[in-house]
């Protein structure tokens, strides 16, 4: 089984397939190794970024020139925003890959990192990334958590991240007993706490969920979504492509300032399984009662959205519908969301040695 990447919306591997769902067979653009098929995916607006062992590969929309770049430790995690990539290698080193000229720099004065050397703190590493366009989260061992590279602020001992996730301005956390917290940029009620206020500089407690074990966070652009251990969807922020999937149309293109319930149009019993964010849309995994899984999606119609002669001129405020997926095994394939677009992943199963 070769490793396979389906994109629908905009493709930085096929510019020419813009919104239609799209085949790419990643073991035939890229030398990724089939022994071992763990490799890590991001996406920026107009990029794609993968890495597997100590390689990084770029690709992007906008030009049809592919590029790599090599470290000198495997990579652990990245995440991506319009300008640049973080990366996060094994022994430590935290840089910031800038694509457009194709350059890696260390991020420094963070973690007691001081140019080109690595971090120097003691018992600390980065456990977390999230990048939005004016946030770029790190979390560490520690329980501390940082806007890169200033310190933001320091949650108790018992408390266990579980998740970070980040819009253009505002960051979600998850803890391992199903409480979220939400800080940064709020004036399109994306933090979940009621107001709409310009920033808030700490973390604190999405009050609405108190009470509610949430398992799965998503965020992008300036809305948020939870998921319940129940199975239930919390959808809040700025409506404005209807990528909260609300049905009452009071919340038609409008703020939304605390967590809502959603339900799905036709199927009420669905059990929401995990949730993806872009820009704007929203992307919920669902188990019917028939034990089927499917893929919904609120706001934008990606197979349109960036076909400029198809676009619809206005938003969708039609709940979720049922997104075509590929003819694959749906316990085979990984599904996510980029700003731009969504994505189906089956990975090349391990080789036998």
């Amino acid at each position: 089984m070769s490793t396979k990447l389906w994109i629908a919306g905009l493709n930085p591997f096929s510019p020419e397939s813009n919104c239609a769902l799209q085949d790419i067979n990643l073991s035939s653009v890229l030398p990724l190794e089939e022994r071992s098929p763990k490799f890590i995916i991001s996406f920026g607006p107009l990029h794609a970024f993968i890495a597997q062992d100590n390689k990084l590969y770029t690709f992007c929309v906008l030009s049809e020139q592919r590029k790599s770049v090599g470290f000198e430790a495997d990579i652990l995690s990245l995440a991506a925003n319009s300008k640049f990539c973080l990366v996060l290698l094994a022994s430590g080193r935290l840089l910031k890959y800038d694509p457009s000229v194709d350059v890696s720099v260390p991020v420094v004065g963070f973690l007691g990192i001081e140019g080109n050397e690595p971090k120097t703190v003691k018992d600390e590493s980065i456990t977390h990334l999230a990048c939005g366009e004016c946030v770029t989260l790190a979390c560490t061992s520690t329980n501390a958590i940082y806007n890169i590279p200033n310190h933001t602020a320091t949650l108790p001992k018992h408390v266990k991240i579980s998740k970070v996730v980040a819009g253009f301005e505002h960051c979600l956390l998850l803890t391992t007993n199903g409480d979220v917290y939400s800080w940064g940029g709020g004036l399109r009620g994306q933090l979940g706490n009621g107001e709409i206020v310009a920033i808030v500089d700490q973390p604190h407690l999405v009050e609405a969920l108190a009470g509610v074990k949430i398992v799965d966070i998503a965020a992008e652009g300036w809305h948020s979504a939870a998921v319940s251990s129940f199975g239930d969807l919390y959808t809040w922020g700025w409506n404005n492509q209807g990528q909260l999937g609300l049905l009452d149309h009071e919340y038609d293109g409008r703020v939304v300032s605390q967590p809502q319930i959603v339900s799905f149009p036709g199927n009420a019993d669905a059990t929401v399984t995990r949730i993806h964010c872009g820009i704007g849309h929203t992307v919920a995994e669902v188990t019917t009662v028939d034990g089927t899984h499917e893929v919904l999606i609120a706001g934008w119609n990606l197979e349109k959205r960036f076909d400029y002669s198809r676009a619809p001129s206005t938003p969708a405020f039609d709940g979720f519908r049922k997104l075509p997926q590929p003819a694959a095994p749906a316990d085979a394939i990984e599904v996510g969301a980029g700003p731009n677009l969504v994505y189906f992943l089956q990975r090349a199963a391990c080789a036998e040695k």
